[in-house]
């Protein structure tokens, strides 16, 4: 029995601290090693799709459905932030290829491409993938959602649709015209 006793460190001594850091150390590796794990197959992968914008999130919780959606509500900002993006360097190739430098011209672009980047709506996106598993008392969700390029691109030319003058514009720009095939092609999918 002194035996035993002397095997474990005092409580409140500094070897008992650095004791029970390395046990909780321990379990933060047991954690996360089972979380790497039960991670899907397809939440690994990056899609590689022309016609499409992805975002994938993560969440745990003690509920199964609060899990789900602080996960989806994660991946629709990463979406939502990506659309911006895609926003913006649309608007850019417009003013850039239509060739118009005036001040005001200049000013109506980048109008439009705010307009745009504030009304961009996540109406049309899809939830390609979803899981979930336990972990350590929680539930973890997986999610992956889609978005189909053509409908941003709708958003962008129904807001340069609304100026009637930058619409004039832009019309003869390739970019546009590039724009203009995108929907066209997307209305026959």
């Amino acid at each position: 029995m002194a035996l035993l006793a002397c095997s474990s460190p005092k409580p409140g001594t500094p070897e008992f601290v650095q004791k029970k850091e390395e046990e909780q150390q321990k379990a933060v590796v047991k954690t996360v090693e089972q979380s790497l794990s039960a991670t899907p197959d397809w939440y690994k992968k990056n899609p590689v799709d022309p016609n499409a914008l992805y975002a994938k999130a993560t969440e745990a919780s003690t509920n199964r459905q609060m899990a789900v959606d602080r996960a989806m509500h994660l991946a629709r900002k990463e979406l939502a932030q990506q659309l911006g993006v895609r926003v913006s360097a649309t608007i850019r190739d417009f003013a850039t290829d239509s060739d118009k430098s005036s001040d005001d011209f200049q000013t109506q672009i980048k109008a439009v491409g705010e307009s745009v980047a504030l009304d961009v709506s996540l109406a049309g996106y899809v939830r390609e993938n979803d899981e979930v598993v336990a972990e350590g008392g929680k539930y973890r969700a997986f999610v992956m959602l889609r978005y189909p390029v053509g409908e941003i691109n709708k958003v962008i030319a129904s807001q340069v649709k609304k100026n009637a003058v930058l619409e004039k514009k832009l019309e003869a720009s390739e970019a546009w015209k590039q724009l203009e095939k995108e929907i066209e092609a997307a209305k026959k999918k």
